[in-house]
């Protein structure tokens, strides 16, 4: 069946009516009439929200339920709905900017899987040193986890063909911070391997991590890693049994 829209733009969205509104003026000015765009309301408190359905933003849909889920919930459910030949999140925070999306949409008409990268030579970043530090550890600590070589893997900028996000997405373990991870580790057991771009990212005050997340981060990790890695054990098992049967 062909799709619907050529680009879905999915943003996740939780307790943002303090900050949405620019973001929502510069989606609106962005946003093509081939592209929709799906905010996930992820249990937000306050008016986030009626403050997106009466944005004016053309092709929108607002997806709503009365839990906060986390991040990693809220754009598998984006994914779910989405009707685009192409797929891409972005934070609403706007520290990256609603027109990086069109440069992202040309480089995934020339590949599967493209991720924002802050650590790129022509990458333009303003951020605190203490956030640099914990990207930094995050990284390193993750690679050594997962066998992954990403530098940059928790920027909220993220594109995919359509059929290759279902795929990723479908079975979600992570509702959390380390939903990313996830999804990297999975496609590269497809060998899949994002294609990374530079882009201008500006740090956002009122950010939604706290000092001792990154401790929670690190639990969720490898709990994450027992998961995946037992799931890949098992199927490994029931391979090698029915391999021994037709011998």
């Amino acid at each position: 069946m062909a799709n619907k829209f050529e680009l879905s733009v999915i943003i996740p969205v939780f307790n943002e009516q303090k900050r949405i509104v620019q973001f929502l003026k510069d989606m609106r000015v962005a946003a093509q009439k081939n592209w929709e765009i799906i905010f996930v309301d992820d249990g937000s408190k306050d008016d986030s929200a009626n403050i997106i359905k009466n944005s004016g933003i053309r092709n929108l849909t607002v997806v709503s339920y009365r839990s906060n889920k986390g991040k990693g919930f809220a754009v598998k459910k984006g994914v779910d709905a989405a009707r685009g030949k192409y797929i891409i999140f972005i934070d609403a925070d706007g520290s990256v900017h609603p027109s990086m999306i069109n440069k992202m949409l040309k480089f995934l008409k020339r590949h599967d899987f493209v991720v924002g990268s802050r650590t790129q030579e022509d990458s333009k970043v303003e951020q605190p040193i203490f956030r640099e530090f914990v990207g930094i550890c995050f990284n390193v600590y993750s690679n050594i986890l997962f066998g992954l070589s990403i530098k940059d893997k928790l920027c909220g900028f993220k594109g995919f063909k359509s059929n290759l996000a279902k795929e990723l997405f479908s079975s979600l373990k992570s509702n959390r911070w380390v939903f990313d991870i996830e999804i990297f580790f999975k496609a590269k057991k497809n060998n899949i391997q994002p294609f990374e771009i530079p882009i201008k990212w500006q740090y956002k005050d009122k950010s939604k991590m706290k000092i001792y997340d990154p401790l929670k981060i690190a639990f969720e990790l490898v709990t994450l890693r027992l998961k995946l890695y037992s799931r890949t054990k098992i199927i490994r098992q029931l391979l090698s049994v029915r391999n021994t049967k037709k011998t």
